[in-house]
């Protein structure tokens, strides 16, 4: 059952980017910088870590990756905001790799620890919820929480931004780039993390 399972989020997740890879083609100007010091190792815990814009995030992160590399990467597993997850939308959130972050089972943290541990990638949006207009709040220290559980694991920095329609016919940019986390980060803090992914657009910029 288990390995049905990561069959059926392999799936469901890859078709979902692919799908999101097109459409951006179409309505967006994507801009994808891929900074990573090493190929992506299956077998190896990740953790990534991105700011939130919008509900398409997950799959349009990983628009950004050559084919071959969204094989070796996926599944991927997002920790969302539990009252979200357990709406309407949780059919098409748990097909696309999403899991509560709280509740029972394998949710929130311990949830992250088992998936990054066992053939899945985890994926963690620190602030919680979307930040719109470039105002910050305070990240929540679940990732802090991971990231202790998991010390060998790789660190990836996500930054993604959806430049803001202008209007109707106009075809703003989608910008994403992927990072190793730099050996000087403290990833004993959610602020530190946060900081060290809002300098990539800057680098970008």
């Amino acid at each position: 059952m288990d390995k049905l399972k990561w069959y059926y989020l392999r799936i469901g997740g890859i078709f979902s980017v692919r799908a999101v890879k097109v459409w951006a083609k179409i309505h967006r100007k994507p801009v994808y910088d891929i900074r990573l010091k090493r190929l992506i190792d299956s077998k190896e815990p990740t953790v990534l870590v991105s700011n939130h814009q919008t509900m398409l995030d997950p799959p349009g992160v990983f628009a950004a990756l050559p084919f071959d590399t969204l094989l070796t990467i996926s599944p991927v597993k997002f920790m969302t905001w539990h009252k979200y997850y357990n709406s309407k939308y949780k059919l098409p959130l748990y097909t696309t790799g999403c899991f509560p972050s709280h509740g029972d089972g394998l949710t929130g943290v311990e949830g992250a620890v088992y998936f990054a541990n066992n053939g899945y990638r985890t994926f963690i949006f620190p602030e919680g919820k979307r930040i719109k207009d470039g105002v910050r709040t305070p990240a929540y220290d679940g990732v802090v929480k991971v990231l202790e559980r998991l010390p060998e694991a790789r660190l990836i920095l996500v930054h993604i931004d959806w430049e803001p329609r202008k209007n109707f016919f106009s075809r703003p940019s989608l910008s994403v780039t992927f990072s190793d986390a730099p050996d000087s980060l403290n990833r004993l803090s959610a602020d530190a993390i946060m900081d060290a992914i809002y300098k990539i657009k800057k680098v970008v910029d």
